[in-house]
């Protein structure tokens, strides 16, 4: 066998071998992420509170993926869970999601939004957010809710998704006082300028899937964003977020969650699924 042949047949093995474990290890591969953020208008009595972010879990059936998950989100007791859109696309699929729901130790609510899985144009979206949405489980559709706290409170505002034009940030804010400490849940994170303005201290976003595959030193090949493209994975501080967006963003924080499954095609590689915890603590 001459010199080209081997290295053709040494390089198809190699691409096998990446391709087998983009698809049969790396996006079964969960890693728990511990993040601490610190605010200095946070209230005292939430210094400390607890949030389990999830994202982007593309359920369609119980299998080895969502069996996973409720081993991890079963493990640890939280103050709340805040989930920020993409569930699923598939109306029977929201028992998973009441499945691994049910399993996650909390003191408040479950706090949803919708992302554009949720809007496919074959689909019925209020049947849909009708199925996802059970005891326990808050539904932000460009509203508000708070989370009180003795005489303290902190605000969460959640807009529809704003990839699929459902993103209403005017009326998600509307009656909210911009000094209160605000967590801003937008599943696309192109929204985060507008939430700065309205005075989102966090503000917890997914839908990029960080890429889905990452190589280190090269750009990402795919964002599925059309505007903030740069605003596609991980922990944005303030002084991130000034360069960025040529803006002034105060405390704010943003944090784009890589998501737990995956879409259109499914594999990932040097950017595992994630299950997120967030620590609040006040300065």
């Amino acid at each position: 066998m001459d010199t080209g042949a081997i290295t053709a047949a040494a390089g198809g093995v190699v691409a096998a071998g990446l391709f087998g474990y983009m698809t049969l290890i790396e996006q079964f591969n969960i890693k728990t992420r511990e993040l601490e953020f610190t605010f200095s208008n946070l209230p005292p009595a939430f210094d400390g509170y607890t949030i389990l972010h999830l994202s982007d879990l593309h359920f369609t059936k119980l299998g080895l993926l969502e069996r996973r998950v409720m081993e991890i989100v079963s493990a640890r007791e939280v103050d709340a869970c805040i989930v920020t859109g993409d569930v699923t696309k598939e109306p029977r699929a929201s028992d998973i999601f009441r499945r691994v729901c049910s399993v996650v130790p909390h003191h408040d609510l479950i706090y949803t939004v919708l992302g554009n899985s949720e809007h496919k144009p074959w689909l019925d979206s209020n049947m849909l957010q009708s199925a996802l949405t059970f005891d326990g489980v808050k539904m932000l559709i460009n509203a508000s809710t708070k989370i009180i706290r003795g005489d303290q409170s902190i605000t969460l505002v959640g807009v529809d998704d704003a990839y699929s034009g459902f993103a209403d940030v005017n009326a998600a804010f509307m009656g909210v006082d911009p000094q209160e400490f605000i967590i801003f849940l937008t599943h696309c994170p192109s929204t985060t300028p507008q939430g700065i303005e309205k005075g989102a201290d966090l503000i917890l976003a997914g839908h990029t899937h960080g890429g889905q595959v990452r190589v280190p030193g090269v750009s990402l090949f795919w964002t599925h964003m059309r505007n903030n493209k740069k605003l596609n994975d991980g922990v944005y501080t303030a002084e991130r977020l000034n360069r960025i967006l040529k803006t002034d963003a105060g405390e704010s924080i943003l944090f784009v969650h890589r998501g737990v499954g995956t879409s259109r095609v499914h594999i990932r590689l040097f950017c595992p699924p994630e299950i997120v915890y967030i620590t609040l603590r006040r300065k």
